[in-house]
């Protein structure tokens, strides 16, 4: 199972599709909300050279926004 982070902000209804997306297919993921969390928010701008969340990285895979249809082959790939 590859390692998932999702860098969100409370009120951003894509990251709350990724959320429930994870949930529903039983990903364990750690969150990170960029809002509250500076160390997070510097991190995730390292990662992606901007601030538009969600960024979510699995395994070596930074995504930028939420590809359902990119996830389901880096899951894929991860097992």
């Amino acid at each position: 199972m590859v390692d998932v982070k999702i860098y969100t902000t409370p009120t951003c209804p894509y990251c709350i599709k990724a959320k429930d997306y994870f949930t529903k297919k039983g990903v364990k993921y750690t969150e990170y909300n960029v809002a509250q969390d500076r160390k997070a928010l510097q991190e995730m701008i390292k990662l992606s050279g901007g601030r538009s969340v969600p960024v979510i990285t699995a395994g070596d895979e930074v995504m930028i926004g939420f590809n359902q249809a990119r996830f389901d082959e880096i899951l894929e790939e991860g097992k």
